[in-house]
């Protein structure tokens, strides 16, 4: 069993998506829908009515003449079912 850690993005347009209950998360590379879903479960205490996992292609740059290439990355887009929220991405008690 693969150990899923879940980083969570922040960013403007991962924030907008979180205010629709769609929450974005950097993963390991060998998670897959269904360890996510549970990994979701058990670290925020919600429902992942949907899983969806986009892989990005790390780049090829050189650096001093010799060419290597960034890790890829693999992102979880965890829909959450209604009513539910996960605090991490709540800015609004921030402002407070």
């Amino acid at each position: 069993m693969t150990i899923v850690t879940l980083k969570p993005v922040i960013t403007e347009k991962s924030m907008s998506m979180a205010a629709k209950g769609v929450y974005l998360f950097d993963v390991n590379a060998r998670a897959n829908k269904p360890l996510i879903a549970t990994a979701v479960k058990n670290q925020f205490k919600v429902d992942a009515a949907q899983v969806r996992i986009l892989i990005i292609k790390g780049k090829v740059k050189k650096f001093k003449g010799i060419s290597g290439q960034r890790t890829d990355k693999k992102r979880a887009y965890v829909t959450v079912k209604k009513g539910q929220k996960i605090s991490v991405f709540d800015i609004s008690e921030e402002k407070k």
